[in-house]
């Protein structure tokens, strides 16, 4: 059955972004490092390395596993249960993280496998995507979950935040709690999204990988989509990286501020995706995408132009909407991309992309910022978004119709 979702359903499936954002906003983002390295390794000299090796390994994993989990669940019709399966594995890593008889390699386990799995499941949940709705409807369905993400991440920070207030041995409890968290809110998901797929007949002796790779070779507009999301991702993640650490030492922020910055970037992320979806829909991706990465230009000179809290906050409001658009409007635009009994396979080639761009981008700003400063790295991060900018333009996104021009 392809009918479209209603909208219980589509809520429903909205409720995952809400829960999920939980993970990267308090376990990645904000809590899990700080505790990692001073709690769990005692301050080492290489805590923050073994982090974010920690963090790269999972990256791995879920860019390895991605495309082909996703092309076995569309052969078996098996996204909504691989997706249970993702979110019960990452509940539990996150439940056992904060336990006291846990050591450095426990830990760092828990951390690998909680996040591959919180990866792995936000592929899955994107590509039910294009089952919901019909072409030309998307966009809009794609920002009501990254707003509604952008919502569950602020509440998520701020139950944590309350919680640390109960002294130094709080932190522990963190974990549990958000575990719940997050279980709590996708069961909405659980329950009611439906797996409208059917089995496929596909009988082929070519290697998963193989066909993964013929896909991206074959479809020359999905090729160059991609390409573009990733510049522009990489450009992303080495903001999101690394927003505190310059907020702190070319700004001058205290914990507190940064605290307030980052809800500033949600607030004005939930803006940014809330309205950018009947605006896809209406206009097609591509003028969203555009616009949405020379607002991160500009964002990139504002940065580096910045000196005081003030204009700081200011740029971080406009780095929230260029996020929720960007975020927002690249979900979809792969959705209309995606053919009928393929989602699986293609989200999982987006996961990939974006995977692969995460893991480049803060390792080449750190480059950057050790060879020209900080705000030197700033600087140049934002050709990054210029370049995707100009892949981008190549690709037309409209209406409900993706075509690439010719030539290239």
């Amino acid at each position: 059955d392809r009918k479209p979702a209603g909208k219980g359903e589509i809520f429903a499936w909205c409720w995952y972004d809400f829960g999920n954002s939980a993970f990267v906003t308090v376990v990645i983002t904000v809590v899990g490092g700080v505790f990692y390295t001073k709690t769990v390794c005692g301050g080492a000299s290489w805590a923050e390395w073994a982090w974010g090796t920690a963090l790269s390994a999972s990256a791995a994993v879920a860019m390895g596993v991605g495309p082909l989990l996703g092309r076995w669940a569309d052969r078996r019709a098996a996204k909504k249960r691989l997706l249970v399966g993702a979110t019960m594995v990452c509940v539990a890593g996150t439940a056992l993280m904060g336990l006291p008889m846990w050591g450095v390699a426990m830990v760092t386990g828990l951390v690998v496998v909680a996040n591959a799995a919180f990866l792995l499941g936000e592929n899955l949940v994107a590509a039910f995507l294009p089952e919901l709705a019909p072409m030309g409807q998307r966009g809009k369905i794609s920002a009501y979950g990254w707003g509604f993400g952008y919502v569950g991440g602020l509440v998520s920070l701020g139950l944590a935040l309350w919680m640390l207030e109960g002294g130094e041995g709080a932190v522990r409890n963190v974990f549990p709690a958000v575990a719940g968290f997050m279980m709590v809110a996708a069961l909405p998901t659980i329950l009611f999204l439906r797996e409208r797929a059917v089995a496929g007949k596909e009988r082929t002796t070519e290697s998963d990988w193989r066909a993964v790779w013929r896909t991206v070779r074959e479809w020359p507009e999905l090729r160059r989509l991609l390409l573009g999301l990733g510049a522009a991702l990489t450009g992303l993640s080495a903001v999101v990286g690394f927003a505190s650490i310059y907020a702190t030492r070319e700004i001058g922020f205290t914990l507190e501020d940064t605290v307030k910055l980052f809800v500033v970037l949600q607030v004005a992320a939930v803006v940014g995706a809330l309205g950018t979806g009947r605006w896809q829909d209406r206009s097609g991706a591509r003028p969203v995408l555009l616009w949405a990465l020379a607002l991160w230009v500009g964002v990139s000179v504002g940065a580096w132009w910045s000196r005081s809290a003030e204009s700081f906050y200011l740029v971080a409001a406009g780095a929230g909407v260029g996020m929720g658009w960007l975020q927002s409007a690249g979900r979809a635009a792969v959705a209309e991309l995606t053919p009928s009994g393929r989602e699986g396979e293609l989200f999982g080639i987006w996961g990939f992309a974006g995977k692969l761009a995460g893991m480049v981008g803060p390792f080449l700003f750190g480059g950057g910022a050790a060879l020209f400063g900080m705000r030197g790295a700033i600087l140049l991060n934002g050709v990054w978004f210029l370049l995707g900018g100009v892949l981008l333009a190549r690709v037309k996104l409209g209406n409900g119709k993706l075509v690439v021009e010719s030539g290239g």
